[in-house]
C-alpha cells in the first residue's frame, strides 16, 4: 500500500502550449491481485495571467482506499512563458498521511544565478539554460512538442527535493485512447528514468490524457475523466 506514496510524485503531469488555461480531472487506477481497480483522483489545474502560470495538482485516495491508507499530495509550480520556453521560478509540495505531514518542503529557482534553494536549506547548483520543476517538466514537454512537432527526443534539466537531474522524454508513436466513448488520436511518450508512458491528445495542445507509471512492482494508471478550458 505504501507504494501508492509514490504514486503521486510522479503522476502530476500536463500540459499545454503557451499557456492555455484548463482544469483537468482524472481517475486514478492501480493493478492489484484483484484486477485493474479504481484508488482515488486526482485534479490538474494550470491558471494564466498573462505569461505568468501557476499550476497545481491535488491528488487523493478515496473510498475503500482511504480507509485503508488516506493519502493526500498537492502541488504548486509557477514561472512564466517568455520566447517560448517554461522558465520556472517556484515549487512546493505538501503530502500527508492520514492527516499527518509526511512531506512539506519548497524551492525557489533562481534562473539568473544558476542555482536553487530549498527550504530544507540545500542548495542545488544548476547548468546555464532553462531549468524546470517535476511538476512544470510537463508544461515544458506539451509546449515543446506543440511548437517542434517533428522532434522525437527531448530532454530537460529538472528540479526536486533531490537535487537537478536530466530527463529524457521519447517520442513513440500514436496510438487511440477510448474516453466515455470517445476515441481521442493521441502521441505517446515515454520515459525511462521514471518508468512512465504518457498519451498525449494532438487535437488538445498535447493535454495529457492518459498516463501509466511502474513503481516497484506496481503499475498505476492515470485516466482522464473531464477536461475544462
Amino acid at each position: 500500500m505504501k507504494k501508492i506514496t509514490l504514486l503521486f510524485l510522479s503522476l502530476i503531469f500536463t500540459n499545454t502550449f503557451a499557456l492555455s488555461p484548463y482544469i483537468g480531472s482524472y481517475d486514478l487506477y492501480a493493478d492489484t491481485k484483484m484486477g485493474n481497480l479504481k484508488i482515488g483522483s486526482a485534479i490538474l489545474n494550470l491558471e494564466m495571467n498573462d505569461s505568468e502560470f501557476t499550476f497545481t495538482t491535488e491528488a487523493k485516495t478515496e473510498s475503500l482506499w482511504k480507509a485503508l491508507y488516506d493519502y493526500s499530495r498537492s502541488e504548486k509550480s509557477t514561472g512564466n512563458e517568455a520566447n517560448g520556453q517554461i522558465i520556472n521560478k517556484y515549487f512546493s509540495v505538501t503530502e500527508k498521511i492520514k492527516g499527518k505531514i509526511k512531506n512539506d518542503y519548497e524551492i525557489t529557482i533562481v534562473t539568473d544565478k544558476n542555482y536553487a534553494l530549498s527550504s530544507t536549506g540545500e542548495e542545488f547548483e544548476i547548468k546555464p539554460g532553462v531549468l524546470v520543476d517535476s511538476l512544470s517538466v510537463y508544461l515544458a514537454l506539451s509546449n515543446d512538442m506543440l511548437n517542434n512537432p517533428d522532434q522525437s527526443e527531448f530532454t530537460y534539466q529538472v528540479v526536486d527535493q533531490d537535487g537537478v537531474r536530466y530527463l529524457k522524454f521519447i517520442v513513440d508513436g500514436q496510438e487511440n485512447i477510448s474516453i466515455n466513448d470517445n476515441e481521442i488520436n493521441t502521441i505517446r511518450v515515454t520515459c525511462e528514468e521514471l518508468e512512465l508512458t504518457l498519451n498525449l491528445s494532438i487535437k488538445d495542445n498535447f493535454q495529457p490524457v492518459k498516463i501509466h507509471k511502474v513503481n516497484g512492482k506496481t503499475k498505476f494508471t492515470m485516466l482522464l475523466i473531464e477536461f475544462r478550458s
